[in-house]
């Protein structure tokens, strides 16, 4: 259904219209008067990186047992990846494609320029200001001869986002697209990025119930900013006008302030959350050692504590304790990067849902077999959000203070009518 016109829909086309009068040609002019070397062109290793590998982090480190995890070992197209003792090495060799970073559970690859917060935020903010935030890779950027718009969101492979990553933005936007035209994986050396992002995707897919576009062909795709946050800069660059020069040279406009409002809104839901969870579970564990999130499961439970519902979707594997095999040895403490597990002072073995990221390396470190791997609750996933409920409680005794003052006024209305019913027997 198209949305309603009015009056401020049509001055921001005016001004559409005369910026095109204005400026016929666009930057063209200016792009073929310049000195060549010094315009700019796409230069992909703007947009990789070669990760840095922690192997205080790693899985397979930390349970000494090569059965423990191989994810970054088996969807690097290179072999670039060696995990020799306790270290983890990312070789000369590497592709700087950034999916080893997206399959490991305990982010122990780091590349600045695709972290997940930093990522979170980026197409956060484009998915908020246009009418379609495309994700495509670089080779892809490459075939177009062109820099990306505004609203493309260049990674060095599409695969280099994580499934709870994905999810975590289809909670909240429904107009994410992959732009990747036929063919373009074909041909890549980067030859197990097609069967990585598909499983990313099809995974958060299924968890949120909602689905990723997909644009074959650069003539489909839509660059137009959406109506609300044209009319948010309209309206903002109206309020900005009749300040003075030095003011109007550099305006906070609504449009952008409102997108940057609510990316601050994100992090501070994720910083709340972590902190309610913390109170309810303990920062560390019986032997004093810190609980961990990682970035991407920050954003996974944020978005469960907004929709609550969707929690039942992620079927998650925790270890439960088998207690008359169980020793009491402690390697499954030693074995999780993440101090998810703990034993309390009389050897009772617990897991914390929340942090545990499911990788199994605290089974495969118990040689007794005591621990299995379990569909966990999906509740313990939903991180209680303290102002909510004590919003929703005031809420409540508001609601019973008003319906308790109806119902006295109701009693005392109903002893007036009989009054005035007996007085007019009399």
């Amino acid at each position: 259904m198209a949305e309603h016109r009015d009056m401020i829909d049509d001055l921001i086309d005016i001004q559409s219209d005369w910026r095109a009068v204005s400026n016929p040609l666009g930057n063209i002019a200016g792009t073929l008067a310049a000195n060549p070397e010094d315009v700019k062109v796409f230069d992909p290793s703007e947009y990789k990186g070669r990760p840095r590998a922690n192997s205080l982090f790693c899985v397979r480190v930390a349970a000494r047992d090569e059965a423990a995890c191989s994810r970054c070992l088996d969807v690097c197209p290179v072999s670039a990846i060696a995990i020799e003792g306790s270290s983890v090495k990312v070789d000369d060799s590497c592709r700087k494609c950034g999916l080893c970073t997206s399959v490991c559970p305990t982010e122990v690859f780091l590349v600045q320029k695709i972290m997940a917060k930093a990522l979170y935020d980026k197409v956060a903010r484009v998915a908020s200001a246009y009418e379609q935030c495309y994700v495509t890779c670089t080779r892809a950027m490459g075939c177009l001869h062109r820099l990306p718009k505004d609203n493309e969101i260049v990674l060095p492979c599409v695969g280099a986002m994580s499934a709870e990553l994905w999810f975590s933005l289809l909670t909240e936007y429904d107009n994410l697209s992959v732009y990747l035209p036929v063919g373009i994986c074909d041909k890549c050396r980067t030859t197990t990025g097609e069967e990585c992002y598909v499983n990313q995707i099809g995974q958060a897919e299924e968890w949120s119930g909602r689905s990723v576009g997909l644009e074959v062909d650069e003539a489909a795709l839509n660059h137009e900013q959406t109506r609300a946050y044209k009319r948010s800069q309209f309206m903002g660059s109206m309020a900005n006008a009749g300040k003075s020069l030095v003011a109007a040279s550099n305006p906070a406009l609504a449009g952008a302030a409102a997108v940057a409002n609510k990316i601050k809104r994100h992090s501070n839901q994720i910083y709340e959350m972590q902190r309610s969870l913390e109170r309810t579970v303990g920062e560390k564990t019986q032997a004093n050692r810190r609980r961990i999130l990682t970035q991407n499961r920050k954003a996974t439970l944020t978005a469960l504590q907004a929709h609550p519902r969707l929690a039942r979707r992620l079927d998650l594997k925790v270890p439960a304790c088998d207690a008359s095999l169980c020793t009491m040895c402690g390697d499954c403490l030693k074995a999780c990067p993440q101090h998810a597990c703990d034993l309390d002072a009389q050897g009772r073995f617990s897991v914390e849902p929340a942090y545990c990221v499911n990788c199994g390396a605290c089974a495969v470190a118990c040689e007794e077999g005591a621990l299995t791997m379990v569909s966990c609750d999906p509740a313990a996933l939903v991180v209680v959000d303290e102002e909510a409920e004590r919003k929703k409680r005031a809420a409540a005794r508001q609601r019973a203070k008003i319906a308790e003052a109806k119902e006295r006024g109701k009693k005392q209305l109903n002893k007036v009518l009989d009054g005035l019913e007996r007085l007019a027997d009399e």
